[in-house]
């Protein structure tokens, strides 16, 4: 089953509100759903943006940390959400290893961690995004295409439209996507979406149903 950006953000809304699960929960069973398909591997690039995608990688980067792996974190200008932000005051407590990307000169940075780490992280966009993707945000993932060995996307390839699949101006080509509850149109793309997985995040069930009302 593939499903409507609409539709999962009234499925979002639905747990939130109708079954009181607060969306730091959902961000949370989300990020150990990720950290339990990537753990295999050692070392990670955790590249975040501003939104609650940017929340799931920086709670993903924790849970990493604290099983020993070696993690860097990367920031696109700043986090906005009160769940992002609640991650993010928490790793600031663990580690010291978090960069912002302000400025093209920041992207030396990404690309030897992304040249010397094992996997990154794609956690910059999720299906809220609306726009085309330009300035810094473009010349991240453009460094990530380039210099990444292994991209593994959280709920969508950043830059691709959910509905429609297309790109909006760039996006991620990934190597894996871990779709969050249930896949999303776009993810029938599988130049850019590479093999997705599917991770349960704790919405109740029957989610068709409550889609439906």
């Amino acid at each position: 089953m593939t499903i409507t950006k609409e539709s999962m953000e009234k499925l979002d809304k639905r747990a939130i509100e109708d079954f009181g699960i607060d969306s730091l929960i959902l961000m949370e069973n989300a990020a150990m759903a990720v950290f339990n398909h990537i753990k295999r591997f050692n070392s990670y690039t955790v590249v975040c943006g501003s939104g609650n995608n940017g929340g799931d990688g920086l709670a993903v980067a924790r849970h990493l940390i604290l099983n020993n792996k070696e993690v860097d974190v990367f920031i696109i200008k700043e986090v906005k959400t009160p769940e992002a932000k609640k991650n993010l005051e928490i790793l600031e407590r663990m580690t010291r290893n978090i960069c912002y990307i302000n400025s093209t000169e920041d992207l030396d940075v990404l690309k030897k961690s992304l040249k010397e780490n094992e996997v990154v992280v794609d956690a910059i966009f999720g299906i809220g995004l609306d726009r085309e993707v330009k300035g810094i945000s473009k010349e991240t993932i453009n460094t990530i295409n380039k210099n990444g060995h292994m991209i593994v996307s959280i709920d969508i390839p950043s830059g691709m439209d959910a509905n429609s699949g297309k790109t909006q101006g760039i996006s991620i080509i990934a190597h894996e996507t871990i779709a969050i509850h249930e896949e999303k149109i776009c993810l029938n793309n599988t130049r850019v979406c590479g093999k997705v997985y599917k991770a349960y995040v704790g919405i109740p069930e029957p989610y068709q149903e409550l889609v439906k009302k």
